[in-house]
């Protein structure tokens, strides 16, 4: 991708001067350099310390290259992003990618669905756990217009806000880096009408507060098993990035504080208020984070249904499951992506 971005600075450049002596030179355009470099990555790796059974890598699980083919391809990107006050950086580099069969051969532009990890996760869970490119591959061969990029970027361990203290800029990263970096780069729809952010677990409080945030943004969001009221473990513990003094900084970013923001955003939500008796009693020992995850999610269904003059559509469900990506990619495959989808711009050439 990088050589690609050269290449065209240096044909632009090239074709400017050589027309210099004709006429006065146009301004040339500023390059823009938006790509972390490689030296600088710090999320190839994932979380390797606290690594599921069955982790793999970002660097290894979306490392497929672009090459002209009629098969769907995982590829990892390196958009560059916010600082923290000391200079580091202020998110997790490397965002993985899923681009549709046929994207490298044809001339069509696609929409784009942002999918976010929950806590103890990376970028690579929706390709490792989640099963993306069985679910899209699937999806587009029941309906042409289904096809979509999914771009999945890393929360720093599903913390998908930007800190009090400057140290983790997750909001920002994700909507002010990651989304331009997509459209400047891939042949995406840039606009409202064809981008949707779904999460997971934490990853679900992130879609929905981003959904209300930058409602400019995405026209529909979801989410399964959401950690609405920003709980991270059963104590009830709140994201240690937005404590200060008043609670101010974790109210501004409480999608329920936020709710009259979505107006506008049709929203699809799933979690699980039992665990099915024919589950494995692993899988069904998780489900409590959805049990301490239910009355928020219940509370944020309420407020959005309160709604005076509310527009968009709302489809939430209660379900038999569990607090794991054995679930979650399925409501994927059944739920989540088949609503989001049919609310986004098809493909189109352009």
């Amino acid at each position: 991708m990088r050589r690609q971005i050269v290449t065209a600075i240096a044909i632009s450049l090239a074709l400017g001067s050589c027309s210099s002596g004709a006429r006065s030179a146009a301004p040339r355009p500023v390059p823009v350099h938006d790509e972390l470099p490689v030296a600088l990555d710090n999320g190839g790796a994932g979380l390797s310390a606290a690594s599921p059974p069955g982790h793999v890598p970002p660097s290894l699980a979306c490392r497929d290259r672009v090459h002209a083919t009629a098969r769907s391809l995982v590829i990892r990107m390196l958009p560059d992003g916010p600082r923290t006050p000391s200079g580091g950086l202020a998110f997790t580099s490397g965002v993985c990618v899923y681009l549709p069969p046929g994207y490298a051969t044809s001339a069509f532009r696609y929409p784009v669905v942002y999918l976010l990890h929950g806590g103890g996760g990376d970028q690579a869970d929706g390709v490792t756990y989640g099963h993306i490119s069985t679910v899209m591959d699937g999806l587009i061969a029941q309906d042409r217009n289904r096809a979509a990029i999914i771009v999945m970027p890393d929360g720093a361990n599903g913390q998908w806000y930007d800190s009090v203290n400057g140290d983790l800029r997750n909001e920002e990263y994700v909507t002010k880096w990651v989304v331009p970096f997509v459209d400047r780069h891939l042949r995406t729809i840039a606009a409202r009408k064809a981008r949707a952010i779904v999460g997971v677990s934490n990853g679900g409080y992130g879609a929905m507060l981003f959904a209300a945030k930058h409602a400019n943004l995405f026209a529909a969001a979801g989410g399964m098993s959401s950690n609405l009221d920003g709980v991270t473990n059963a104590t009830g513990a709140k994201f240690s990035g937005l404590r200060d003094a008043d609670g101010s900084a974790f109210r501004a970013n409480h999608p329920i504080e936020l709710v009259a923001r979505l107006a506008r955003t049709d929203l699809v939500l799933d979690i699980a208020d039992r665990c099915s008796s024919t589950d494995p009693a692993a899988l069904c020992a998780t489900q409590v984070l959805d049990a301490v995850f239910l009355g928020a999610n219940r509370d944020f269904v309420a407020a959005v249904r309160a709604q005076v003059g509310r527009t968009a559509q709302l489809d939430y469900r209660e379900d038999d499951a569990a607090h794991q990506w054995y679930w979650w990619s399925q409501q994927l495959r059944d739920h989540q992506l088949p609503f989001l989808l049919a609310r986004l711009a098809h493909p189109s050439k352009g």
